[in-house]
């Protein structure tokens, strides 16, 4: 019985042992490379991925080693991510079962072969697998300056001595235009990264920058050379699949969305003028948009996220709505809340101003919900009296 226990031992340990140790050293006849995968349809895959394949023939291996894992299971999950406090970790897996989930899910994969020395394919694995060892392996992930991508990017670079000539043409693209070129196919989600992304989003990046996202640092290694001679090798479509991801209709968009509800409601309390309509309009908006001002002053003020301050959005999603809620069904607001409104509507009016130069990639949404707001800031200071 004993005999047979520990032989199942053995079995279940043996794949791990395939992945080899990360004392060995690779022949000559190995082989590392960046895999780029396509975008998915889920939030978390919308930008792409990134991984590292170390193949050696002469142990047969072949494995993949990914930046990219976390636990659902972690202990206050959704909080630590909210905070930028969550623990991503690099893991191995063979490349078989990699590349059986990406055809799985129907994303496209491209590898690009990196041209290293035998030594500088040496020092790679060796990075690699110390970063693998337990006590190294978790890091805490920032989706604009230390990712998978980054992470792949930082470990080729370190293996090169840091002599990597990134020569790719320019762009002059701050972080909102890099991120609205894996947003198109999601409004919805362009929106809400708009709006919680706070005014350092509209830097420019440099080339170093923009290679968080995967096909950046592909194009970037494309172009990559060291010693006048280049990295990599140009990618080869291991999946080739077309992008089939269903687009959002231009009619379920947020601008045109937010374009016909601020329509219709202007109509109607323009046709309507009983107070009790006008504040059961006012109430669910003032609401909405105080709840969304608490959590852009948290994401800005209260965690780890470098472009979440300051937040031009907290002058249209003020917290203080909040406190407002409770007196609008009151026939005369006090004399404090009709200052604070008159505040606000201050604010509204800044905020169209100033948004085109601090955060252009979101004013046509916000600036629709800017009018409503505004309007109904109007109404109820008294500046067009409700019918009796």
């Amino acid at each position: 019985m004993k005999r047979r226990k520990h032989l199942l031992t053995l079995l279940l340990l043996l794949p791990g042992t395939l992945l080899a140790s990360p004392s060995d050293t690779l022949s000559a006849g190995a082989e590392i490379s960046l895999l780029t995968c396509a975008p998915g349809d889920q939030l978390y895959s919308l930008f792409g991925h990134t991984a590292i394949r170390v193949r050696d023939p002469r142990g047969g291996m072949d494995i993949v080693f990914n930046y990219g894992t976390f636990d659902f299971r972690t202990r206050g999950f959704y909080l630590k991510f909210a905070r930028g406090l969550l623990p991503y970790n690099l893991s191995r897996t063979t490349f078989s079962d990699f590349m059986a989930e990406y055809h799985y899910y129907q994303r496209g994969v491209r590898e690009q072969t990196l041209l290293l020395s035998p030594d500088r394919r040496q020092r790679l694995w060796e990075l690699l697998s110390e970063n693998y060892r337990p006590e190294n392996r978790t890091y805490l992930y920032n989706f604009l300056y230390d990712n998978c991508t980054t992470r792949a990017r930082d470990i080729i670079d370190a293996a090169l001595d840091h002599d990597v000539a990134w020569d790719a043409p320019r762009q002059d693209k701050n972080f909102w235009n890099l991120l609205d070129e894996c947003l198109e196919i999601s409004p919805w989600t362009r929106w809400g990264i708009h709006t919680i992304l706070g005014v350092p989003a509209n830097a420019n990046a440099i080339k170093w920058e923009q290679m968080f996202l995967p096909d950046y640092l592909l194009r970037g290694l494309a172009y990559a050379s060291h010693d006048g001679k280049p990295v990599a090798l140009p990618p080869r479509a291991l999946i080739d699949l077309p992008d089939s991801r269903p687009r959002t209709p231009w009619y379920l968009a947020p601008a045109f969305a937010f374009a016909v509800g601020t329509a219709l409601l202007i109509l109607i309390l323009s046709l309507f003028r009983g107070r009790r309509l006008l504040a059961g309009v006012a109430a669910p908006l003032f609401i909405v948009t105080g709840i969304t001002g608490c959590l852009l002053l948290f994401l800005g003020y209260f965690t780890l996220h470098p472009t979440t301050a300051p937040n031009a959005n907290l002058l249209w999603a003020s917290p203080v709505n909040l406190l407002v809620v409770p007196f609008l069904w009151r026939r005369r607001l006090p004399g404090v809340i009709r200052g604070y409104l008159f505040g606000y509507l201050a604010w509204l009016a800044t905020y169209l101003v100033i948004c085109p130069f601090i955060a252009p990639a979101a004013l046509y949404s916000n600036a629709i919900i800017i009018v409503l707001m505004g309007f109904l800031v109007y109404r109820l200071r008294g500046g067009c009296p409700p019918r009796k």
